[in-house]
C-alpha cells in the first residue's frame, strides 16, 4: 500500500497544494510552520476521519474559510483507489472511488494508517486515557466492528450516569444498566488484554533481537473493580456498597472507561525511571510491534512518523531505520532538520526528499 498523490485545498496553512510520492520511504523537511505536520495530519484524517491534533474539523480550515478538501490516490498491489474528504457547512463528505462512504469499515478495507507523534509519549507518562485510546484505536484498525461496540459502551455509560444523577435512583433501572455495563466492560477488557499481550511479546522480541537487551517491557492491565474470572454475581457480592457510593458520586465507578495499563521497564515504572530516549524507544517499538500485527492480520498499512527520531544516538538510529524498513510499509518521516545524521541516512538510502518552506 502506497500513497502516490495528495491534494489539499484550504487545509491548515495550505490554500492549495499538490504532492506526488514516488518512493516507499519519504522524508519531509522544513522549518516550523512550513506545514510538515499538516501533511501527515491530512493523511491521518483520511483514515480516521478525525485529526490527531484536534477534535474540531473547523480548526483544520485555512485562513477563516468555510471548507476544506483532501484528495489522495492510493495504490495497493494492482489496484488504485481515490479517497476524497471534504468538510463544508459543519458536515463531512467522504468518497471512495467517487462513491459516498457510509462507514469507517469501507475505508479500512483499502486505507490503513498508523501515526506516531511526540504526543504519543503520553503512552508512557500520560494519564490512563492515552493508553486506553491507543488500545481502542488498535482494535478498531484490526476490526472496524469494534467501533460499534465502543459506541454502544459509551451510550451505556451515559445512560447509567444520567440515572445516577437523579435524586431517586430506580432500583430496577440501576440493576439493568449495571449488568449491561459489566457485560460490555468484560468483553472490551478481554479484547484489550489480548492485543496488549501480542504487542508486549513482539516489543520484547524487538528489544532482544535488535538491541541485544535482556531488559523486558511488562504491561499490566488494571481493570477498575472487575476481577478476571469473576461472574456477574461474584462482582456484585464483592462490591455490596457500590450503589451507595455511585449515588454519592453521581457517576459510574467501574467499567472499561476507567481502566489503566501499567508499563514497567527494567522492573520499574517506565513513567518515573525511563529516560526520555528510553521512553521514545519504547513508544516507537510498541507502535512498530502493532504495525507488524496490523499487517499480518489486515494487510499493508502506511506508517507516519512526525518528528520522532530525535533523542536517539547514531547507532540506535541506524538500527531503528533498518527495523522500520523491514516492515515493508511506506514510511513517511517529517523533520525540522535537513542535514542531521538521521536525515542524511535516509537521503543516502535513496528516500524521496521533500523540502517545504513556510
Amino acid at each position: 500500500m502506497h500513497i502516490t498523490k495528495l491534494r489539499l485545498k484550504q487545509f491548515r496553512c495550505f490554500t492549495s497544494y499538490s504532492l506526488t510520492f514516488t518512493a516507499p520511504v519519504v522524508l519531509i523537511t522544513g522549518a516550523n510552520g512550513s506545514g510538515k505536520t499538516s501533511l501527515l495530519e491530512a493523511l491521518h484524517y483520511m483514515c480516521y476521519l478525525r485529526s490527531f491534533r484536534t477534535h474540531l474539523p473547523k480548526e483544520l480550515i485555512a485562513f477563516s474559510d468555510a471548507t476544506f478538501f483532501i484528495q489522495a490516490q492510493i495504490e495497493d498491489a494492482a489496484l488504485t483507489h481515490e479517497i476524497q474528504v471534504g468538510f463544508a457547512g459543519k458536515k463531512k463528505v467522504v468518497k471512495l472511488d467517487a462513491r459516498p462512504v457510509s462507514s469507517y469499515k469501507e475505508l479500512n478495507q483499502v486505507f490503513r494508517i498508523l501515526t506516531i507523534t511526540q504526543d504519543d509519549l503520553a503512552l508512557v507518562y500520560g494519564g490512563p486515557e492515552a493508553r486506553r485510546d491507543f488500545l481502542d484505536q488498535a482494535l478498531a484498525l484490526l476490526d472496524p466492528e469494534y467501533l460499534v461496540q465502543l459506541r454502544t459502551y459509551k451510550t451505556i455509560v451515559q445512560n447509567r450516569n444520567a440515572l445516577l444523577h437523579k435524586s431517586n435512583v430506580n432500583q430496577e433501572s440501576y440493576a439493568l444498566w449495571t449488568e449491561k455495563l459489566w457485560q460490555h466492560s468484560s468483553i472490551m477488557q478481554e479484547k484489550r488484554k489480548q492485543i496488549l499481550k501480542e504487542i508486549q511479546e513482539i516489543t520484547n522480541q524487538l528489544l532482544q533481537e535488535h538491541f541485544l537487551s535482556a531488559i523486558k517491557l511488562n504491561f499490566t492491565y488494571k481493570a477498575k473493580k472487575i476481577t478476571p474470572g469473576q461472574n456477574y454475581q461474584d462482582f456484585l457480592d464483592t462490591h455490596p456498597r457500590l450503589k451507595d457510593q455511585e449515588e454519592i458520586m453521581g457517576r459510574s465507578l467501574f467499567g472499561a472507561h476507567l481502566d489503566d495499563i501499567a508499563l514497567e521497564f527494567q522492573n520499574k515504572a517506565s513513567k518515573a525511571y525511563a529516560s526520555r530516549g528510553q521512553q521514545k524507544l519504547l513508544v516507537l517499538l510498541i507502535k512498530t510491534a502493532f504495525m507488524r500485527i496490523l499487517c499480518q492480520n489486515k494487510g499493508a498499512a502506511i506508517f507516519l512518523l512526525d518528528d520522532f527520531m530525535t533523542d536517539f544516538d547514531h547507532a540506535t538510529l541506524k538500527t531503528l531505520l533498518e527495523l522500520l524498513k523491514n516492515l515493508n510499509t511506506q514510511l513517511i518521516f517529517t523533520s525540522p532538520a535537513e542535514q542531521g545524521y538521521f536525515e542524511q541516512l535516509l537521503i543516502d538510502s535513496g528516500c524521496q526528499h521533500i523540502s517545504l518552506t513556510p
